[in-house]
């Protein structure tokens, strides 16, 4: 059973993105410079999670999808889930699309085979809301979960720390440390099976696959 800790668990609002962001965020923001390099990090850490996970046949849930740039790495066939409408027009046609929030999946329990979550638990600042998104994560989906989060023991972290320390505009992310990911995703009835970096020691993004706590636990 889940365990959510109290605190105020509130859906996201989506982003105000200005027009055309959406197919920017397709076309543009992964495919040069750091981004490019962000996406090859981001495949080959979720390709390795991937190996030697089990995985029953059925559909796979990626939320928040963004444009749909990591669903083709999953295996299976896939449903494309996000708040921004934009977002899922730019995943194209022919695609299995739905708005909603993680924080409320529209779906039955145990739909999925597997789920991917992606840069999405950076955003929630709080303790009860991540562990409340786990918890629907782990509700709708019966087979290997992988999550990322930031991570707060990276050179990126401490070097977003010092930019706010020194009054430079903050972010709106926040980084937590392994042990505290490790226990909200058991107080979401979860527990890791593997951890990978991105970058080692200076990438704050971090991937967790994950798998349901036994009901006894």
């Amino acid at each position: 059973m889940t365990s959510i800790p109290p605190g105020p668990v509130t859906p996201p609002t989506p982003y105000r993105r200005p027009p055309g962001y959406a197919a920017f965020y397709r076309d543009e923001r992964f495919c040069s410079g750091t981004g490019s390099r962000t996406d090859r990090r981001e495949r080959r850490a979720i390709a390795a999670l991937l190996r030697g996970a089990p995985c029953a046949a059925g559909p796979w849930l990626d939320v928040p999808s963004g444009a749909g740039r990591l669903s083709g790495l999953l295996p299976g066939p896939v449903v494309q889930v996000d708040v921004d409408p934009a977002m899922l027009v730019a995943c194209g046609a022919g695609s299995r699309r739905a708005r909603a929030s993680a924080h409320e999946l529209p779906f039955a329990d145990d739909a999925f085979a597997g789920a991917l979550c992606m840069r999405l638990l950076q955003h929630l600042p709080t303790r009860a809301e991540r562990v409340a998104v786990l918890a629907e994560l782990r509700r709708v989906t019966r087979g290997p979960l992988i999550v990322s989060f930031f991570h707060a023991g990276s050179v990126q972290h401490l070097r977003r720390a010092l930019r706010a320390r020194l009054g430079r505009p903050r972010s709106g992310r926040s980084a937590i440390a392994l042990r505290t990911m490790l226990a909200d995703l058991h107080a979401a009835g979860l527990r890791a099976v593997a951890v990978r970096a991105l970058a080692p020691l200076w990438s704050e993004q971090w991937l967790v696959r994950c798998e349901r706590l036994p009901a006894a636990d």
